[in-house]
Formats: C-alpha cells, structure tokens, sequence
C-alpha cells in the first residue's frame, strides 16, 4: 500500500490543481458577467442608450436594404465537391516516400499581411535565419502560394534580410519535397490542396506546425468561434499531414497523447517532432521611444513587464490582483503591460482603463513595436507571465536572453522553456505571484536566466530543417 501513497499525492495534487483553475475561470466569468450587467443598465438608462434605441430599427433598415440589393447581383457559387470521409483521406499515400530533397516553407498568410502577431514573428524570424547564408543539409526555401501555384517568396525574403530585392519566381514541385506550413493554416488547407497533391505525387510529403492545443484542451479560454474552427482543423490536418512539427517538447507529447486518449483519425505512420523558438529579437531597442513608453520604466520604482494579448488564459487578471495587494502594502512597484486587446475580457479592460494608477504605476501599451519591446525589456526589473496554457512562453526566453528575472506559473511548458532559470509560482495564486515580486525586490528570491532555454533563431530554423532531413521524430503513430 504504501507504493500507491506518491500516485496517490500526484493525482490529489492534479485535481487540486483543476479545482484552482476552475474557480479562477468562475471567478472570471462572474466578473465578466458583472461588468456586462453594469454596461447594459448605462445603455437603458442613459442618454446615449435612448438614443441607440432610436437609430437602431433605422440601422437594421439600412442592412437589410443593402443585403437584398447584393442578393441581385451575387453569383450563385458552383457546388463544392464532396469532401472525401476521414477513413479515406487517412488511407495510405499511393506513392512510397522519397528522402527529402528540399524544404519549402509556407509563408502564404504573413506574406500577404502582417498582423503583427506572435505567430508571425515565428514565421518572419525562422524564414529569415533560413536565408541568411547558412548551410543546411537540404535546401530550403520561404515559399507563397497563388492559385494552386508555387512562388519563392524573393520580394518577401528581402524584406527580411535586406537583400536586393527581386520577383517572386515560380517554384516546380519537385520529388521528395517536403512542404511546411508553418504559418497559421486554419483556412488554408482547400487553397493549398492542389499543392498538397502535387508534393505528394512526387513521393514528397506534408508538415504541419501546431503552435499548441489550447482551444481543444481549454476551450472555454478562447473566443467562442475559435474552438470549433479550431476542432475542425485538427481533424483535418490530422488526415492531410504526414507529420507535425510542435513549438515545443510539451506540446508534441500534448498532441500524441490526445490522438491516442481521443483515437482521432490520422495519417498511418504519423510522425510528430519539436523545435524550440528563438530568443533573439532581430529588432535593437528603441533609441528614442515614445515619451509614454519611456516614462513607464523611468524613476526609481521597479518595473515588472508582462507580455501577450490580452485573453483570459494569459493571466493578467492575477497580475492585477497582485499588484493591487502590493501597492495596499506600501510597495512602490509598477506593472507594464504590452499586448493588444483580446476577447472575453471586457471587465478586465474597463478595469486597467479606469484604475487609479494607471499612467502611474499601471501602464498598458497596446501597439508597441519589437525595437519598444526590446527597450521595455532592457529596462524593466523582472518579467512576469502568469499563464494558465501556453504553446511556448516566448517572453520567458526573451527576457532570460536579457538577463531578466522570470516569475511565471509553474506549468510543464514553462518548465520545459524556464527550465531552472525561472520562478515558479503556482497558478492563478495572486497572493503567491505577489509575495514572489515582494522576494523578489528584497533579494530573498532570485533565479539565473543563463539557465533557461537560450535558442537564437538560426538554432531553431537549423533544428527544424535538420529534423525534418533526418527524420529525426519524437514518435510516430500507428
């Protein structure tokens, strides 16, 4: 008996664990749902809600008149054609594998528009490392897609690099290919279809980057249109590819182990890998920042950034919480926050908009550029990323490249990233991640960054292309 005792402790620990996730997530909803409450009792009785009632039968008017009017003149769309079922798409390929040959990196979507995002930043960064002069064992190229047409996305590249520009050239499929789509792929999969067959028929194969499983593990910390797009994808991508590239260690076992738990219909002999993500930012810091992003790390008082879009999962919530406990305490400590502005976190929003300190101690910078990033980072005293679910946690090695401190929530992935160059704090725990800063600032907690994962960029564009050239897979699935 006294064998079972540690499983025991494990999976106490583990629901223990849930239980404090699932009461911070009512404890969100609630402040949502509050929030939301006070928003519509302003709109009914206030002047600005008489007149929305006003113009709002008029608006509809407008919309519906404009809607019968398109109805005129849009063509009906041609039928689409009946999607193969998953047993038949998961069917093995008719064509025996060729070594791989060359890599083609998809990088469709960012070529066309920028958003700025972190997804973009992995592609941007990885198709520059791979065209800046190194030797790989294959030959790799950043590559568009147009029309069931193949482009070597030169225009693209030299944007990237500052190499002459030059016209986008058409690329010919060659046997052996091996074709990555390393960008955001939800809505790609029918426009890259005619590419798929082509790399295919050539014995070349299909490599899908999975940034991490959030809207299937955690659904309700997504936006409510992203878990069903999200699912549908999977399950498709799952029966397209032949193998999966994951941003970390943690979520290629993630992803292994919901295939096998969820018997997810997938390719025969599907192969999933890793690599890390770079730390360095391309980008120097800002000479001469805006006057609002300099003065948030100016003076005496301890900065403490925190970076990422504004969601739930994120944690900027527990943030909050923490520092309003510090500055109740007397700490004079400021929170920097750099990210755009998310979903389902209205309340969250209101309330860095409205707070006392804000411009003072609080500060909240939607549209910061990489150079003003890397300025905040240079300047601020520690990094803090509170997440409950992450892919990576980029910021960590971001910050810990910089010798920053790391205070992040003690989660597999941020182990795994972290490593022992980080402190750990247990999840949404305000009161922990406060007493981790007030340590912090008095020297009684301290970590060294130099242990946490330092992969420049060249190392994860090297990585992939070596793991994909030699086979080199964490697992593969009967």
């Amino acid at each position: 008996m006294t064998g079972d005792r540690p499983a025991r402790d494990a999976e106490e620990a583990a629901r223990r664990a849930r239980i404090r996730l699932l009461e911070a997530q009512l404890e969100h909803l609630r402040r949502e749902t509050l929030h939301l409450t006070h928003e519509r009792y302003r709109l009914i009785y206030s002047a600005s809600g008489r007149l929305y009632d006003f113009l709002r039968p008029i608006e509809r008017r407008i919309a519906d008149a404009g809607a019968a009017l398109l109805a005129r003149f849009r063509t009906a769309p041609a039928p689409a054609a009946p999607s193969p079922p998953a047993a038949a798409a998961a069917a093995a390929p008719a064509v025996a594998p060729v070594p791989a040959r060359r890599l083609l990196i998809d990088v469709t979507a960012t070529a066309r528009m920028d958003a700025g995002t972190g997804i973009q930043r992995v592609v941007k960064e990885v198709a520059r490392a791979c065209h800046d002069g190194h030797d790989f064992d294959i030959p790799v190229v950043a590559a568009r897609c147009d029309g069931g047409r193949v482009f070597a996305a030169n225009a693209f590249v030299a944007r990237l690099t500052g190499a002459p520009a030059a016209d986008d050239a058409e690329i010919a499929i060659a046997p052996g290919d091996r074709f990555l789509t390393l960008a955001d792929s939800w809505n790609a999969f029918d426009e890259l279809a005619p590419v798929f067959d082509r790399v295919r028929a050539g014995g070349g194969e299909i490599v899908t980057c999975v940034f991490d499983l959030i809207p299937e593990l955690h659904p309700y910390a997504c936006h409510e249109s992203t878990p069903p797009r999200y699912r549908a994808w999977l399950r498709r991508a799952l029966v397209e590819s032949d193998a999966f590239l994951a941003i970390s260690r943690t979520v290629a076992e993630e992803l292994a182990d919901h295939v096998a738990a969820k018997r997810l219909p997938h390719r025969p002999g599907l192969k999933i890998g890793w690599f890390h993500l770079g730390a360095d930012l391309a980008t120097p810091p800002a000479i001469h920042p805006r006057e609002a992003i300099a003065a948030a790390v100016s003076g005496d008082a301890p900065a403490f950034l925190m970076v990422g879009t504004i969601e739930p999962r994120k944690g900027h919530r527990v943030a909050l919480d923490a520092f309003e406990a510090l500055w109740a305490r007397g700490v004079d400590a400021r929170l920097v926050i750099v990210g755009r502005r998310g979903w389902l976190e209205e309340a969250l929003v209101a309330s860095i908009e409205r707070h006392g300190e804000k411009g003072r101690r609080l500060f909240w910078f939607s549209d910061a550029d990489d150079s003003e990033l890397a300025f905040l980072y240079e300047r601020a005293r520690a990094l803090i990323l509170p997440s409950y679910a992450e892919g990576f946690g980029l910021p960590i090695v971001e910050a810990a490249r910089r010798g920053r401190i790391v205070i992040c929530s003690d989660i597999p992935v941020f182990r795994e990233v972290g490593r022992e160059g980080a402190v750990y704090v247990p999840v949404n725990d305000p009161a922990a991640l406060a007493g981790a800063i007030e340590d912090v600032l008095a020297g009684k907690l301290t970590s060294d960054p130099r242990q946490a994962l330092n992969v420049a960029w060249a190392d994860a564009a090297r990585r992939i292309v070596d793991l994909i050239a030699r086979e080199d897979w964490l697992t593969r699935l009967d």
